[in-house]
């Protein structure tokens, strides 16, 4: 029997050595597999003696070769992981940042995605076995995938174990900033490691029906305690003609909803607050020879501050385009917003 390992998309990089489908049927070759010579109950029933239910966990598939029916087994094995996991998991996306010193600095791209637009997913299914095959008379091959339950469950808590490892370090480094904010934006880089856990955790109660303590909404709760202390002012630097006075009432109001939302107190008296976002938008036209359209550059910026020491910052540049300069003027601000508001709520969510 050929051990199969799989990889998925892994929210906490690759530590273990995985070997696909493709590399182990080619090692093994076609020859070394005995087919049956008719169909076992298997294909109907899919649990049996030899491998039944409260040990193995099992899925059935079938193709025109071999490689294709264990491809076809996997992809109904990993549809079950994936339907226990999103039906219990919330919905990050990943997104960048960089510690420089003790600032946090985001960076944003063109493919930034709408906040929680993107559902979790299986991160590795590994120790399957292909332990049953049957070609057809018609040529169809069929073929049956089995995992150990307690052994794979095994492994998932041997990853497990890492990750609590690893926020354990982040939640110690939180706690040693001296600024409330420095200590927020810090403790936020658990959260995807703090995800990654609970969906091993979710894999292993399906495997074992052993419950696990959440990582994540210990997580969750204390950032959401450190946001209720937070009073934040915003400061609005709007450089664009005519239509300033407008704009920075726009982005006044899109900000403030953020920061609400995730927990902070938003005031307009920066005596009242420690702390301020400080947002700055410039935008002008940019003609282009030969163009029927109107062109805007535009650029902003947020810098989060408590006291004298820049927690975090964000920046973006970009272009946006229209039939007037009043609509490309309208669309570069909506454009931003969605971009910056975007970005850094996934920031605040740790994503």
């Amino acid at each position: 029997m050929a051990m199969v390992m799989r990889k998925g998309e892994s929210p906490m990089g690759n530590k273990m050595v995985l070997i696909s489908v493709v590399a182990v049927l080619l090692l093994s070759g076609c020859a070394t597999w005995r087919q049956q010579e008719s169909p076992g109950s298997w294909m109907e029933t899919l649990y049996d003696r030899e491998y039944p239910e409260e040990t193995y966990l099992c899925a059935v598939g079938a193709g025109s070769t071999r490689e294709n029916a264990v491809n076809a087994a996997f992809s109904s094995l990993s549809q079950v992981f994936h339907a226990q996991v999103d039906s219990t998991i919330s919905t990050y996306v990943s997104s960048t940042a960089t510690h420089e010193g003790s600032e946090v600095v985001f960076y944003d791209t063109e493919a930034m995605i709408d906040q929680g637009s993107v559902s979790t997913k299986t991160d590795l299914i590994i120790g399957a076995q292909v332990v049953n095959t049957y070609r057809a008379p018609d040529g169809m091959v069929w073929v049956r995938v089995a995992v150990h339950r307690k052994n794979t469950a095994q492994l998932y808590e041997k990853e497990m174990e890492q990750l609590e490892q690893d926020v354990a370090q982040l939640r110690m480094r939180s706690m040693q900033e001296t600024s409330v904010l420095a200590r927020y934006f810090r403790l936020q880089g658990a959260l995807p490691k703090a995800l990654a856990h609970q969906q091993l955790a979710e894999q292993v109660r399906m495997l074992t029906g052993k419950d696990r303590p959440s990582l994540l909404k210990t997580i969750e709760r204390e950032l959401d305690g450190i946001a209720s202390t937070v009073t934040l002012s915003l400061e609005v630097l709007v450089s664009v003609p005519e239509q300033g006075e407008q704009m920075q009432r726009q982005i006044e109001s899109a900000f403030a909803s953020l920061f609400h939302d995730y927990g902070f107190t938003v005031v307009n008296d920066t005596s009242r607050s420690g702390a301020k976002a400080v947002i700055g938008y410039f935008a002008a036209p940019a003609p282009a020879s030969g163009s029927p359209y109107a062109h805007v550059r535009y650029q902003l910026s947020v810098q989060v501050i408590e006291g004298t020491q820049t927690v975090a910052s964000y920046r973006l540049e970009k272009r946006e385009t229209a039939l007037n300069d009043q609509d490309a003027m309208q669309r570069a601000l909506r454009s931003a917003l969605h971009d910056a508001v975007g970005a850094l709520g996934s920031q605040l969510e740790g994503r």
